[in-house]
């Protein structure tokens, strides 16, 4: 009969490491499909003000493009600026960016409005104005466009630069080009008004259909799940081989010879133990809780041998023994208009 205590030992030996490695598998998998968006940042320290509507806090804008989260490179953000610049230099319509962390509770909308409506986004007479809004924490967006401009932004061309445009960058975590590009679009909405030409798109890598496939997520994952396999796989083998050995000698041990059913319970009763001069003997008894099947046997236990009981074991004892980068933009002069906001625009979610 099999060493029962033996089989045990290795087969939840090696069930823990099966265990371990699917969950390790199952959490790389996860965690590459799924990434935080929420990573450590610091936060720009702005004087903010309340306004008269609640106690939701606004932050004080420092230009046409505020990254209040240190989300954007620096090159990024300084290319921005000069891009918004450049259509208020070239038309009068001023564009707003705004990155914060968090919507205070509001509406990614209402947010949106009483922003646009504080900072007073676009011409004063003109209300030719509009607000670029991400909120990290929420993951939404929106596009709020002022009175002046909803003639040239509509509510479906801003919800499309939105989807086509920013979404995709964003689910990427490519937040650079996405809120660049989304500036680009709507840059290009009032320079189409104006007859101006349009500006062609910018990313800092290929397209996601350009990329070889060692570049994608995909790959990445592919790979993951190599070392895991290389790793973890054959413990996991060795695991299932011993548990499959299990199984077929408990079926075998405990499966009734008369009935057929696995009720065979099994019990040994050592009478004489072995010593050095005389082997012992055990009784062994097999009783069926189905059709009453009963075995008793005498087994002989080989006598010991001092050659096993002579080795001695010596103990041993072992003992166990971010920055986060800021960026800053470009502290220009430009303000903006005292422009209000029409109501009008578009939301998304990434």
């Amino acid at each position: 009969m099999c060493n029962k205590k033996t089989f045990l030992f290795f087969f939840f030996f090696t069930s823990f490491f099966i265990v371990l490695f699917s969950i390790s598998f199952l959490f790389c998998i996860t965690s590459c499909f799924s990434k935080d968006a929420s990573t450590t940042k610091t936060s720009i320290t702005n004087e903010p003000y309340n306004t008269e509507l609640s106690e939701i806090v606004l932050p004080r804008y420092h230009g046409f493009v505020n990254d209040f989260t240190n989300t954007l490179d620096k090159d990024w953000l300084a290319k921005t600026e000069h891009l918004v610049l450049s259509v208020e230099k070239e038309t009068a319509c001023e564009i707003a960016v705004a990155v914060v962390d968090s919507l205070q509770g509001l509406t990614v909308e209402e947010y949106a409005v009483r922003l646009f409506n504080e900072w007073g986004v676009g011409k004063k007479e003109e209300d030719n104005g509009v607000l670029l809004l991400v909120a990290l924490d929420e993951r939404q967006l929106r596009i709020e466009v002022g009175y002046g401009l909803e003639g040239t932004i509509t509510d479906i061309e801003a919800k499309k630069i939105i989807d086509d445009v920013i979404v995709p960058r964003f689910k990427a975590d490519d937040y650079n080009s996405g809120i660049y590009n989304g500036a680009v679009a709507i840059a290009n909405r009032i320079y189409g008004e104006y007859g101006k030409a349009q500006i062609a798109y910018t990313d800092a890598v290929e397209s996601a259909a350009a990329k070889r496939f060692v570049d994608t997520e995909a790959f990445n994952r592919l790979i993951i799940s190599i070392v895991l396999v290389v790793t973890c796989g054959p413990w996991a083998a060795f695991g299932g081989f011993i548990g499959i050995t299990f199984l077929i000698t408990y079926i075998k041990e405990h499966k009734c010879p008369d009935c057929k059913r696995l009720g065979l319970t099994v019990k040994q009763t050592v009478v004489q133990r072995p010593n050095y001069v005389y082997p012992g003997k055990s009784i062994i008894e097999k009783f069926c809780r189905y059709c009453g099947y009963y075995e008793k046997l005498i087994v002989a236990i080989p006598k010991l041998s001092r050659a096993l009981h002579t080795t001695s074991s010596t103990g041993s004892s072992s003992s166990w023994s971010s920055s986060s980068g800021s960026s800053s933009s470009s502290h220009s002069s430009s303000s903006f208009g005292g422009g209000s906001s029409g109501g009008g625009g578009a939301s998304g979610r990434w």
